[in-house]
């Protein structure tokens, strides 16, 4: 179809607010896994906001622009998930199963053609992403960051329900660019919520 460029500047919004919400994340989780596949989600981002760009400005479909997001995401997903797993007590993952899982996806990616092998391992990390930090938000008490993740992973379900519809009219585009922005909106102040709240309990048990 062809995008106004008004719908492709607006897609730099969700990306904006994803990366503000990974920059906030770096520091609570402590782990350099997360800064490296929050990076790699960002740069998938911002890798189909250039192409939905060029393609309104009536430049060349640089088709591997949209699709290397689905290689950086499910790559970058694994490795927050990993990291988050990872962080606090209990057992650690091991991150050889993190690791074989992407690189799974990515080889049956290539070995037939198409990219959604890795919008599988995308999935199935994103979920556990998002499933980490509300627990992790309930841990700490932040009932409101309990709800910010809750409405992000209801967000990615829903977004990936309405990107899988055959017929993508401007009017769905734009309903789920408002969706994807308010997502990762949701995700941003999910993340500084949660690492405010354990800011101030460290603060309290600090003599």
């Amino acid at each position: 179809m062809d995008y106004p460029i008004s719908l492709a500047l607006v897609d730099f919004l969700p990306v904006t607010a994803m990366a503000i919400g990974v920059v906030l994340l770096i520091p609570y989780a402590r782990h350099p896994a997360v800064a490296t596949g929050g990076a790699l989600i960002v740069l998938g981002g911002a890798l189909k906001a250039v192409w939905k760009l060029i393609v309104a400005l009536d430049g060349p479909d640089l088709v591997w622009l949209s699709e290397s997001q689905f290689f950086l995401l499910g790559t970058g997903y694994t490795l927050m998930a990993w990291a988050l797993l990872a962080i606090g007590p209990g057992r650690r993952p091991p991150p050889w199963a993190f690791a074989g899982f992407a690189l799974l996806g990515a080889a049956a990616a290539i070995a037939v053609r198409d990219t959604w092998p890795m919008l599988i391992v995308t999935t199935v990390s994103a979920t556990l992403v998002g499933i980490r930090l509300l627990l992790l938000a309930r841990r700490a008490g932040a009932t409101r960051a309990v709800y910010l993740f809750g409405f992000t992973l209801f967000g990615t379900y829903t977004m990936g329900f309405l990107g899988s519809r055959p017929e993508q009219t401007l009017t769905l585009q734009w309903i789920e660019e408002s969706l994807n922005t308010l997502t990762w909106s949701a995700f941003a102040l999910g993340v500084w919520t949660l690492a405010r709240t354990t800011v101030r309990q460290e603060d309290r048990r600090s003599p």
